[in-house]
């Protein structure tokens, strides 16, 4: 297994590795290829060469079955050094925060001031 470098991961490498484990988690590891393009297969190969996961495409017979609300076209499984690699890149996106929680944060501040 090659071990792969957070720091050295590209945008689309992170994207990919966060939407295959929000699908590991919200839909069974069951990923829609409407929502993939060449670059994240091309990172998802990458991963599975690397050895932290493996992924292929639903059997054509099994597509009708699954359909529903999504409409899953591709299977993932994540090894455990996959999933500590999301953990990693969730915190690092968490501690990164956004504008609006510092608006909330700047107006709860100003209330222990007073």
């Amino acid at each position: 297994m090659t071990p792969i470098d957070i720091a050295t991961l590209t945008k689309v490498e992170r994207s990919i590795l966060l939407y295959a484990e929000t699908c590991c988690v919200d839909a069974g590891g069951l990923l829609e290829g409407e929502r993939m393009n060449a670059d994240d297969m091309t990172a998802l190969r990458k991963f599975a060469d690397a050895g932290i996961l493996s992924f292929g495409r639903i059997p054509y017979h099994l597509l009708a079955s699954l359909s529903g609300l999504r409409q899953p076209t591709h299977w993932i499984t994540l090894t455990d050094d996959a999933w500590q690699l999301a953990h990693a890149l969730r915190r690092q996106r968490a501690a990164r925060g956004s504008a609006s929680r510092r608006k909330v944060d700047e107006v709860l501040a100003e209330r222990e001031v007073t």
